[in-house]
């Protein structure tokens, strides 16, 4: 630091320099920065393959039953959702549902449907992903994703696989 006086009749005062101010600057965005983007992470949904039994297969958890969607005290904004097919020509679609209870057969209605793809005619072609709009899919604790595959082929092999952003819950503010 440097003294200054800006009268002769008051005391020095302690400014300053041009590299202590800037150093001093960088610091507290530096740290701003870091404090913005703590506890944010780039989350992939546990992957989840099925073999088709029936022309309609559901797929919800994996094997070793790990759902789809964030544990206890996290909260997941959906960037990205597929159903992929081991078969490149399948020409099965999937549709997008949001709960608790997967395992549940009533789980599969409109009440939970994420995304029926309607433009798309009764489903999004298997292969092809479903991007959501920024801001405009949340999972809370409990809460996960899965599909149900309509004309499957039976004996085929789904995969449910997405991304997510993932942040604490107390932090859910950073992604709002």
């Amino acid at each position: 630091m440097t003294q200054q006086r800006l009268h002769s009749q008051l005391a020095p005062i302690d400014l300053l320099t041009r590299e202590e101010l800037a150093a001093e600057l960088h610091k507290g965005f530096d740290d701003q920065t870091r404090d913005w983007f703590r506890g944010l992470e780039i989350q992939r949904f546990p992957s989840v393959t099925v073999t088709a039994t029936a022309a309609t297969q559901n797929i919800a958890t994996s094997n070793d039953m790990t759902p789809a969607g964030p544990e206890q005290g996290d909260l997941w904004m959906v960037r990205r959702i597929i159903v992929k097919s081991f078969l490149l020509t399948d020409t099965a679609k999937y549709i997008l549902f949001r709960g608790s209870t997967p395992s549940d057969p009533n789980s599969y209605n409109g009440r939970f449907l994420l995304e029926g793809f309607a433009a798309a005619g009764a489903g999004q072609a298997v292969g092809v992903g479903y991007y959501p709009g920024t801001k405009s899919i949340f999972l809370q604790p409990g809460e996960q994703i899965y599909a149900q595959v309509l004309t499957a082929t039976v004996g085929n092999q789904y995969i449910l696989e997405g991304e997510a952003i993932r942040v604490p819950a107390e932090m859910k503010g950073k992604v709002l």
